[in-house]
């Protein structure tokens, strides 16, 4: 009994010592372990980047005067050349005025007016002895008195009718149109300018449409074709 005591108590005795050698081996790889760790920490935390952490509370860096403004002006060595205004247009020299002359009339002859113009109404007319209008006026002048033309105009035709002997037309400005009627010696021919004033020819000793009347021109005028009183040309309101 004693010898298996003593046995059993050596098998223990070696167990113990091997565990306990165990034990320190782990405490001594342990704490190498964590002087290890901790020579480490700092270079890690030296090599990792900083990255600062902005606190919501705290305000931000006012960036307005380093912030560069973008500006819609062109830069300095791009500078546009200045754009003149269009001129503006010279006005237009004024035309000089124009004029117009009013028309000057004279009458035909330095007598009276012996038969007047009677438009639609019907006159007694001796030399026919009946009654009919009389389109023209007819001015007393004595045989082969000067005929005067009665405004400016132009010849536009010198000929021959059956019952009022030679007879001259003028053309005039505003579509105005006068005849001579019962002429002789006359001056003028076709085509030819006259002036207000300016001889036609002279007054025939008669008319053989109107031989009743003493000598005398019958002047007859229209405007546009239609028969006018030549009276109203000079400015007369009768016979005189």
């Amino acid at each position: 009994m004693k010898q298996y005591n003593s046995k059993h108590t050596a098998a223990l005795s070696t167990r113990g010592f091997y565990t306990i050698l165990t034990v320190c081996g782990l405490i001594i790889a342990v704490s190498a372990w964590v002087l290890w760790s901790d020579s480490t920490a700092p270079e890690q935390a030296a090599s990792a980047p900083s990255t600062p952490i902005i606190s919501p509370t705290e305000a931000l860096p006012d960036l307005s005067d380093d912030t560069p403004v973008m500006s819609e002006e062109a830069p300095a060595d791009e500078a546009t050349e200045p754009v003149d205004a269009p001129a503006e247009p010279e006005p237009a020299p004024a035309e000089p005025a124009v004029t117009v002359s009013a028309p000057v009339y004279v009458r035909p002859t330095s007598g009276a007016v012996i038969t007047p113009f009677s438009g639609d109404e019907l006159l007694f007319q001796p030399t026919f002895g009946d009654w009919r209008v009389h389109s023209g006026t007819d001015f007393g002048a004595e045989a082969g008195e000067t005929v005067l033309a009665l405004t400016d105009g132009t010849v536009q035709e010198v000929f021959e009718d059956g019952l009022y002997g030679t007879c001259v037309t003028l053309s005039h400005d505003a579509d105005l149109i006068t005849t001579y009627r019962g002429l002789t010696d006359v001056r003028v021919v076709d085509g030819q300018a006259v002036t207000a004033g300016e001889a036609l020819g002279a007054c025939a000793e008669s008319i053989d449409a109107e031989a009743a009347l003493d000598p005398h021109v019958h002047v007859e005028a229209s405007r546009a074709g239609t028969a006018i009183d030549v009276l109203e040309l000079l400015g007369e309101s009768g016979t005189e």
